[in-house]
């Protein structure tokens, strides 16, 4: 599968100061085990990308995986499954240096999530690194229902079962998303639509859009289709322009996200601080190449 890191979405911020404590739904973030008990590839190649560029993209087609032109921070937020706000320290170059990876693997009993066990193998032998998670008192937005229990035309409950793992995306009709998370990114605007997914999911993508973690307060438990459009002053993209750009909530006519999520969602963003679990980077060193 082709996950050429595209975004476009909406955002509508309600911010109000309210002390917020510890959200008993929140994913645990998966903490790093000794490295000869996890999964790993038969073969890795890491080389300096030379050619730099904005584009990143990443394939995993049964049996392989490859990243092109992918720094490490970006590789350890997909194999983490996190968004950036919960990353905690790591030197500069780990958002800077670009890498290409080629590894393999059987194809049998092929999963995305041994998928993402075997990069983090392959992170902590070649580059060294070293993690843990910690609960940390920090800055957050809180995601609540503006009536809660009450749904918008933007935010459904899921017309389809997408619940088993490794579920293969999947496009319905009148280009809606049956199952799946579709992701679009322009210098204008940025976009989300999505069939069959948890709230964690939504917010683990918009988590690359704000400056701080997300974290779910709407009460929501179930699966969604859902459509959002909006501008950010921060892009999801490495190295690319903000969709709509630092000045998007004067110059677009596309709402930016804290107004978009309320507008077409009926989600509401709190400002506030909390207790968030981060992963924090103990050390890491630049590759050995092949």
């Amino acid at each position: 599968m082709r996950v050429p890191l595209l975004a476009s979405l909406l955002f509508v911020i309600a911010l109000c100061s309210v002390r917020l404590q510890a959200d008993p739904r929140s994913v645990r973030l998966q903490a790093d085990s000794p490295v000869d008990q996890r999964p790993r590839f038969d073969v890795a190649s890491i080389k300096k990308n030379p050619l730099g560029g904005a584009r990143v993209s990443i394939e995993t087609p049964p049996g392989r995986f490859q990243a092109i032109n992918a720094p490490l921070s970006f590789l350890i937020r997909w194999s983490h499954r996190i968004a950036e706000p919960r990353i905690i320290g790591g030197p500069d170059w780990i958002g800077v240096d670009r890498f290409d990876v080629t590894a393999t693997a059987s194809a049998e009993g092929w999963a995305s999530e041994r998928t993402r066990q075997m990069v983090r193998t392959l992170l902590a032998e070649r580059f060294g690194l070293a993690t843990h998670t910690e609960m940390r008192d920090m800055r957050i937005y809180a995601v609540t229902m503006s009536k809660p229990g009450v749904f918008s035309e933007h935010l459904r409950p899921a017309a389809n079962d997408c619940s088993a793992p490794d579920t293969p995306s999947r496009m319905g009709a009148n280009g809606a998303v049956a199952c799946g998370m579709l992701i679009s990114q322009n210098a204008d605007s940025a976009s989300l639509r999505g069939g069959g997914q948890t709230m964690a999911d939504v917010l683990r993508t918009l988590g690359e859009y704000v400056d701080r973690p997300l974290v779910d307060w709407t009460g929501l438990t179930g699966r969604y289709d859902l459509e959002l459009q909006f501008t950010a002053d921060r892009s999801a993209l490495v190295g690319t322009t903000a969709p709509g750009g630092l000045a998007a909530t004067i110059n677009s006519d596309i709402a930016p996200l804290p107004t978009a999520l309320v507008e077409q969602l009926g989600l509401r963003l709190e400002s506030g601080r909390g207790s968030v679990e981060v992963l924090v980077i103990d050390r890491v060193s630049r590759p050995t190449e092949n």
